[in-house]
């Protein structure tokens, strides 16, 4: 965890003023592909962790969104690469998620579950607002809390009825907030990073670092604290972290490389703080759990963190 919960920042907040449709379209299919990037991973951390956290919920492997989340100079490039309406729209999909393999698609607009209506936020929706995809999101979460959901979508035009059946997973909403600060935070039922920071990882085994260190947090129940509490939880995080990650097929060596670059480049909300142990004791707590992982990984024993790093 790296300082607190900030806003939700607005994806008009990621440019200002753009020279042209061009840049708003690149800008806009740059987010999509650092959105997939983390919704995958983020989907395959949470899904093959269930047992080692606090709380459950029932993943579908969608991201949602609506145009209301976009100022309008990137609307129409939000239209043309996600296919979004003012409705939640499906805006991608997690490959061998359970929403793929129940046939939604990309560009899907929600109308109800299980008969409930999904509210859409009215077209002079102020820019930014998050409000109507957070909506979404618990009602869909609602719907989907007995493990099924029949969804009616809007696809071109035509309403389809779709059986979802979704798949356990730990408590965790993969987020991408546009900004130029390296952060990354969880908050119990969010994981957000930044822009800045996905962009900091150069491999998807770095970026599986970033966000499992803080589903780390979400499982094992962390919240705000005091210092010298808040420091003990970022140790932990840090020795859960390749626990998550192997368990998940990440390499827990990247790790200990993105943790040392963060050392050397000093980004904005990295360094050591109150709150946050010395770099030379976070790269030691991550290699001491590493050593454990590989001796399992030898005698092909189950990948179980020590009895200190259990949820309870």
């Amino acid at each position: 965890m790296i300082k607190s919960l900030r806003p939700l920042f607005a994806f008009a907040l990621i440019a200002a003023g753009p020279s042209g449709d061009d840049q708003a379209t690149l800008i806009v299919r740059g987010l999509l592909q650092q959105d997939t990037a983390v919704a995958t991973i983020g989907y395959r951390l949470a899904t093959a962790n269930v047992d080692l956290c606090v709380e459950h919920m029932v993943e579908s492997g969608m991201l949602i969104e609506t145009l209301a989340q976009y100022g309008a100079a990137f609307r129409p490039a939000a239209r043309q690469v996600l296919g979004l309406s003012n409705g939640p729209t499906v805006a991608l999909i997690v490959a061998g998620s359970p929403a793929d393999r129940a046939g939604l698609k990309p560009g899907d607009v929600l109308v109800d579950a299980d008969g409930t209506p999904f509210a859409a936020p009215p077209p002079d929706s102020p820019d930014g607002r998050f409000t109507g995809v957070e909506a979404a999101m618990t009602a869909l979460d609602a719907a989907l809390a007995d493990g099924k959901a029949r969804l009616t979508v809007d696809r071109n035009g035509q309403r389809l009825t779709i059986d979802l059946t979704g798949i356990a997973a730990c408590k965790a909403r993969f987020q991408l907030v546009p900004g130029g600060y390296a952060d990354a935070v969880a908050n119990g039922t969010w994981v957000q990073l930044s822009t800045r920071m996905a962009g900091f990882a150069t491999t998807p085994d770095e970026l599986a670092a970033i966000l499992a260190h803080e589903l780390a947090h979400n499982a094992l129940g962390h919240r705000k604290a005091k210092a010298k509490i808040q420091r003990l939880h970022e140790l932990q995080a840090d020795r859960l972290m390749p626990y998550l990650m192997a368990r998940a097929g990440f390499d827990p060596g990247a790790a200990v490389t993105l943790w040392r670059r963060f050392r050397v480049q000093r980004l904005g909300g990295l360094f050591p703080s109150a709150t946050h142990p010395q770099w030379s004791d976070r790269v030691r707590a991550v290699e001491t759990e590493r050593t454990r992982i590989a001796g399992l990984v030898s005698r092909g024993d189950t990948l179980v963190p020590p009895d200190d790093l259990k949820s309870r």
